[in-house]
């Protein structure tokens, strides 16, 4: 019934945790498969993978030679023999009652085709006094409910779609989620759900369907934070897959300048590094927007040429 899908490169022992969690569903195995999609990793990987698959007869594994998490989510869809496509991020660990959730929302609501749910944050580490709280979550209430597009998103850590129709609206967009030429594609999972509401499906939210997600030490970095918005903005278009005018840019640009005086000049009593990373990671989302945009235009200048 359920194909879940899991992604991943060169972490192991994560992928050992979030494969643990799933062995441990209270969902009979007769009801689910584990798709592990290696993106050519080098580590011991491939041990891991043999020691569950020997395990668990409900488990499998493919290999993708291209670099980029949506070609190995595409090619573990591929394969999948479930109608519904489950997405969990190797860095995630599933509540037992995950996949019984899913199914039991499944039976209720047979038209829905792509619905997510929340998750909780974890880390191995104790988190800086400055990070931000709400970082690393994501929690649209205990209200199961259509999702606002456009305002509101559920993503891939925890994402269900029906298999026919992710195949209808051409699954993860490949250019997204990758490295190339050392620039990062990032927003797939957001083109994702616009590509299902662009085809007419409403994205549904369920609070039940829980799992925990990873924030990883790295991130805990200001520095980290502020570069992720940049390469974000750097995906702005394609991501949400629009055109936007020089001016547009330039406008966003300057109010994201004056929000971030404004939110630096404010007196209250928030840590100076969170202060400074809800300041600035608008501006430099919307200073890598408008560098894709020059970027682009010089590509396009240099191919006529």
């Amino acid at each position: 019934m359920i194909s879940v899908v899991v992604c991943t490169y060169n972490r192991s022992e994560l992928l050992s945790k979030c494969l643990r969690s799933l062995v441990q569903q209270s969902l009979n195995k007769d009801l689910y498969e584990v798709i592990v999609a290696d993106n050519n990793s080098t580590d011991d990987t491939q041990k891991i993978l043999q020691e569950f698959i020997l395990k668990e007869p409900n488990f499998r594994s493919c290999h993708e030679d291209r670099k980029g998490a949506n070609h190995a989510r595409n090619a573990g869809c591929r394969i999948a023999r479930g109608e519904y496509i489950a997405f969990i991020d190797d860095d995630a660990v599933a509540y037992p009652d995950w996949l019984s959730n899913i199914l039991e929302f499944i039976e209720r609501h047979p038209e829905v085709v792509v619905f997510g749910g929340p998750y909780d944050a974890y880390s191995l580490v104790h988190k800086p006094t400055w990070f931000p709280p709400e970082y690393g979550m994501l929690s649209l209430g205990n209200e199961e409910r259509p999702i606002k597009i456009g305002a509101e998103w559920v993503t891939g850590t925890n994402l269900i779609v029906r298999k026919n129709a992710f195949f209808r609206v051409g699954g993860f967009h490949e250019k997204l989620g990758s490295v190339e030429k050392g620039i990062f594609y990032f927003g797939e999972e957001i083109r994702l759900l616009i590509d299902f509401s662009e085809h007419g499906h409403t994205i549904y939210y369920v609070p039940t369907v829980r799992v925990k997600h990873l924030i990883r030490t790295d991130k805990m970095n200001l520095k980290y934070l502020l570069v992720s918005g940049y390469r974000m903005g750097r995906n702005h278009c394609l991501t949400l897959n629009v055109k936007r005018s020089l001016l547009s840019h330039l406008v966003s640009l300057a109010d994201a300048g004056l929000k971030a005086l404004f939110k630096i000049l404010a007196c209250n009593k928030v840590p100076i590094k969170r202060k400074l990373y809800y300041a600035f990671y608008p501006l430099f989302y919307q200073t890598g927007s408008i560098v894709e945009y020059f970027y682009l235009r010089l590509h396009i200048r240099n191919i006529n040429v």
